[in-house]
């Protein structure tokens, strides 16, 4: 198919597929003019795999540019391309703070009492450490072992996803699929929290508007919505 086509079929603009071709993250395709080139599936994939990692991942183009280097190259073992597209994804400048260092340490001997195989540069450590430190200055106590609930439920599903990925009928496949269920999943998780956290206010504010006194003035400056004598909003 020619450039355009590609363009139609996974909805990237011709300019920002021939910025891709230039960066190397996209493959040339198949010459057949002198300014025309023939693209297949493959490219159509890895387009969709781009546009995942800087669309939902939102990761900077040289971090796409290491992940799609572990999903291409052939001498490394699935678990260290796994690896390779975890530490990439968490990549980046990280601040320098004994609070995080000290936390640093609290985070690997949680990893270790679990009994994780996590290696020791892994950037998911720091950053961790990072959220956590920001946590406690916001007066929230954040302590370690109040996520071992939460690992316990996610580690199963971890799991699955890698056995899933790794039943996959060719390498690269195999990596494609890590990197876009660890990028999508881990936003979707996101979200499904923000939506729980505003259905969990909505029944905080209905019961609190449930056992307030009757006659209550609010001190807010909002003016309260009453109900009329049909059942309409009326404001007070």
């Amino acid at each position: 198919m020619k450039i355009s086509e590609l363009s139609a079929e996974t909805g990237v603009s011709v300019p920002s597929i021939k910025y891709y071709l230039r960066e190397g993250l996209l493959p040339a395709g198949v010459a057949v003019a002198t300014n025309q080139a023939d693209y297949g599936e493959a490219h159509i994939r890895r387009l969709r795999l781009i546009r995942a990692l800087i669309d939902v991942g939102e990761l900077p183009v040289a971090s796409v540019r290491n992940v799609l280097a572990a999903v291409d190259s052939e001498r490394t073992s699935l678990h260290d391309a796994f690896g390779s597209v975890m530490h990439s994804l968490d990549a980046g400048s990280h601040v320098v703070d004994a609070d995080v260092d000290a936390a640093v340490v609290e985070v690997r001997r949680w990893i270790r009492h679990r009994k994780w195989a996590v290696e020791a540069t892994a950037p998911a450590t720091r950053m961790l450490a990072e959220l956590i430190v920001t946590l406690r200055r916001f007066g929230f106590p954040a302590q370690m072992n109040e996520f071992d609930r939460y690992a316990d439920q996610i580690f199963p599903s971890c799991e699955f996803g890698v056995e899933y990925a790794r039943a996959m009928p060719d390498r690269t496949v195999a990596v494609e699929t890590m990197v876009v269920g660890t990028v999508v999943y881990e936003r979707a998780f996101a979200e499904i929290r923000r939506l729980a956290l505003e259905a969990a206010s909505a029944r905080a504010h209905v019961r609190a508007r449930a056992t307030r006194p009757r006659g209550t003035i609010r001190r807010s400056g909002v003016a309260p919505v009453l109900r009329g004598p049909i059942g309409r909003d009326a404001p007070g």
